[in-house]
């Protein structure tokens, strides 16, 4: 959900938006609050939300530097300017540092209830798009493992989870969703790929071949040739003097 963080001066104000909107209902969370720019900046550092609304006019610190040195410390963030009529035109300013809507006083439910509707679909949609590029980027990394190591007995998905830093379970989950095979059947087709391939291009014995691609015991590698290609190692190797 977007976390949202308030920083208002004027108390009734400040309570009205608080109360009077219902955040879950809207993707949010209320996660914080702020009656003056310095407070707020210090809140917002220990807070990390995605969200600030932000009143133009505060003590101690104005809302267009306290936004601007939030947006140094977490560039992603998204921000509501609330302004005055009157000020209206110097809001505008605040152009530059990435103000994603001005609001002006005094703001009605229904207008700010649409405008996080907005941005709260605008979060999700970036969320998911970052989330399918991080998964896209983990199952590259266990692509290459794979390639790297697929001659080792011991190539495991809890190894190369522990390679990448998931744990097993989220990992064997992800892969799942990407690529639309498990773990296990991913590394099996792969090992008797290239060992077909051996098979083709070379003379090595079977037992050599098993070796090479992972398995240590030439038995097992049989078994598991045949049940992939209906055939065994020796059969696949002479199918074409049958032809």
């Amino acid at each position: 959900m977007l976390r949202v963080f308030l920083a208002e001066d004027e108390f009734v104000v400040r309570e009205g938006i608080k109360k009077n909107i219902d955040w879950e209902a809207h993707g949010c969370e209320f996660c914080g609050e702020a009656a003056d720019g310095e407070t707020a900046l210090e809140r917002v550092s220990e807070l990390k939300p995605d969200l600030i609304i932000s009143d133009i006019r505060m003590p101690f610190m104005d809302g267009l530097t306290f936004c601007s040195r939030a947006k140094e410390l977490f560039p992603d963030i998204r921000i509501i300017l609330l302004t005055g009529y009157e000020e209206f035109e110097y809001a505008r300013k605040a152009i530059d540092i990435g103000v994603e809507r001005y609001l002006t006083k005094p703001i009605s439910r229904e207008e700010l209830s649409s405008v996080l509707d907005d941005i709260a679909a605008k979060y999700r949609v970036n969320s998911d798009t970052v989330s399918s590029e991080q998964y896209r980027e983990v199952i590259y990394s266990v692509f290459e493992y794979v390639e790297k190591h697929y001659s080792e007995e011991d190539l495991t998905l809890a190894r190369i989870a522990d390679h990448i830093g998931l744990s097993p379970n989220h990992l064997s989950a992800v892969f799942k969703e990407e690529t639309g095979q498990s773990f296990t059947k991913y590394l099996t087709d792969h090992r008797i790929k290239l060992a077909k391939k051996l098979l083709d291009t070379s003379k090595k014995r079977s037992s050599e071949i098993a070796y090479l691609v992972g398995y240590p015991d030439p038995h097992y590698f049989s078994s598991v040739f045949k049940k992939q290609t209906g055939m065994t190692p020796s059969q696949y190797r002479d199918r074409k003097e049958g032809v």
